[in-house]
């Protein structure tokens, strides 16, 4: 059995009206669908560390926890097993380590680990940063080191003696020193959770590095 698929005269009429009135509004014939395009980073709201995220290697180390500087001493092991393993420099790979929370206690230098009970704070018994020579090393290789803001201005309630967090002159007071006394070497970005979106949007593997 056939069947006749020739529109009747009537429902020609329709169909080339219909062609017509879409030809006029722009819809035209039909067209493939096409893939869209990648989402790039809006440049225009880089943060200056951006700039200097080299390598093809990248890798974010994050951490809002202290955990007796994980976060730092991966960031360390990746270097040397990119070395020791395969046979990579430095600058093949881009490692950021970003700090906020407790964790950016890590990153104060030795007057505000004595100042304040900072080791107590982070279970790190001890006036003096352990971390400091790390610190130091991860940056003369290339690492960029990020401190949180908000983390900082929220600090005092986090690391001033109990007694103290209430008032708002001290905590104050405590978020200025510390900006004053980051180790050499430490950038501070407004928010880590844009900085950790801008790591990623530029190719870092997130890696968190906390207890």
């Amino acid at each position: 059995m056939t069947y006749d698929t020739t529109p009747a005269p009537g429902r020609r009429s329709f169909l080339s009206r219909l062609l017509a009135a879409g030809a006029a509004i722009g819809m035209g014939a039909p067209r493939a669908v096409q893939a869209l395009a990648p989402v790039r980073p809006d440049t225009t709201a880089d943060d200056p560390w951006t700039t200097r995220l080299t390598g093809t290697q990248r890798v974010v180390f994050h951490s809002h926890l202290a955990s007796d500087g994980i976060a730092l001493r991966w960031a360390q092991t990746y270097l040397d097993t990119q070395k020791s393993a395969y046979g990579l420099t430095d600058a093949d790979s881009g490692v950021v380590i970003g700090l906020n929370g407790r964790a950016i206690g890590l990153l104060f230098n030795d007057a505000i680990w004595g100042k304040y009970p900072i080791g107590e704070t982070l279970q790190m018994p001890g006036a003096r940063n352990a971390n400091t020579a790390l610190v130091a090393q991860l940056v003369a290789r290339g690492v960029i080191i990020l401190a949180c803001n908000n983390s900082i201005r929220a600090a005092g309630q986090r690391f001033l003696p109990e007694a103290q967090r209430g008032d708002a002159a001290l905590r104050t007071a405590f978020s200025d020193d510390v900006r004053a006394n980051l180790l050499p070497g430490v950038e501070v970005v407004p928010a880590m959770i844009v900085t950790l979106q801008q790591a990623q949007d530029r190719g870092c593997r997130y890696i968190y590095g906390g207890g």
